[in-house]
C-alpha cells in the first residue's frame, strides 16, 4: 500500500502485518477475521502484506540458521514469551530456513528492531554495543566495545546474583562454544575489561549472555545454570 495514511489507516496497516505474521492473540485474530468480511481496506492491507512476505522467499536455497540465532531474536523481541520466536510466527509450517531468516530480518528492519535502543548515549570511542536483557528481565547489562583500546565496557543496570550464586558473562560467536568473559564481582556495577585479540575479533555479531552460576563461576567452563539475559553485539 502506498500514499499517506491517516491514523486509522496506519493502525490497519500495522494490524494487518501482525495478523499475517501470526503475532496476534486468538481473540485478536477472531476480531480481525470478523472485520475482514466487511472492511475492504483491511483486506487489501492483508493481501499486500502477504504478497510482500511471500516475495522474500522466492528462489532462496534452504539454510538452517544456528539455534543460538533464534534464541537471541526471541529473547530480544519477545522477552516475556516462553515460545521460540519461529514457533510463535508459525513459520516452519510455511517456509524453509532461508525464508525464515529473510522474514525475520525484514520484520526487524521494518519495525526498527535493530541497532542500539533509542535514548542510549554511546560512550566516546565505543563502536560496538550490546543491550544484554531488558529492564524487565532478571538481569540487565549494557556492553560497549572500544576497538581502538581493545576494552569492553560492561555496566550492570539491573538485577544481581542470588544468594550463594554468581553471574557470569559469556560470548557466543556463531556455532562456537560459549567463552567466559568474566564472573561478575558482587557489589560492582561497572567493569572495563581488556579482551584477548581472538575474542575482540569474534565480538561483532556475537551473542553476549549472562547466566546464573555457582559461587565463583561455572565449574565446567560452560554455562551450567539458567541464562538470565542475552543480547547481540552490533556495530554502530
Amino acid at each position: 500500500m502506498s500514499g499517506e495514511r491517516d491514523e486509522k489507516g496506519e493502525e490497519d496497516h500495522m494490524l494487518a502485518a501482525e495478523y499475517v505474521l501470526g503475532l496476534l492473540a486468538p481473540a485478536q485474530v477472531t476480531a480481525v477475521e470478523r472485520s475482514l468480511r466487511t472492511d475492504a481496506v483491511l483486506r487489501a492491507e492483508v493481501a499486500d502484506w502477504s504478497e510482500q512476505l511471500s516475495g522474500l522467499t522466492r528462489d532462496m536455497p534452504e539454510v538452517t540458521p544456528p539455534a543460538r540465532v533464534w534464541h537471541a531474536i526471541s529473547d530480544r523481541i519477545f522477552p516475556d514469551d516462553t515460545r521460540p520466536f519461529w514457533r510463535r510466527l508459525g513459520l516452519p509450517q510455511m517456509m524453509g530456513g532461508a525464508a525464515v531468516a529473510a522474514t525475520v530480518l525484514w520484520v526487524a528492519v521494518s519495525f526498527d528492531l535493530l541497532g542500539p535502543q533509542r535514548g542510549v548515549q554511546t560512550p566516546a570511542g565505543v563502536e560496538i554495543m550490546a543491550e544484554i536483557g531488558r529492564i524487565d528481565t532478571p538481569v540487565h547489562f549494557r556492553a560497549g566495545f572500544d576497538q581502538g583500546a581493545g576494552v569492553l565496557q560492561l555496566e550492570r543496570l539491573n538485577g544481581s546474583a542470588a544468594a550463594g550464586r554468581s553471574l557470569e558473562v559469556w560470548l557466543i560467536a556463531g556455532s562456537a562454544a560459549p567463552v567466559s568473559v568474566v564472573v561478575w564481582p558482587d557489589g560492582v556495577d561497572r567493569l572495563d575489561l581488556t579482551l584477548p585479540s581472538d575474542l575482540a575479533e569474534a565480538l561483532p555479531g556475537a551473542v553476549l549472555a549472562v547466566s546464573d552460576e555457582p559461587a565463583g563461576g561455572s565449574p565446567t567452563g560452560a554455562p551450567t545454570g539458567d541464562v538470565l539475559a542475552t543480547g547481540v553485539a552490533e556495530r554502530l
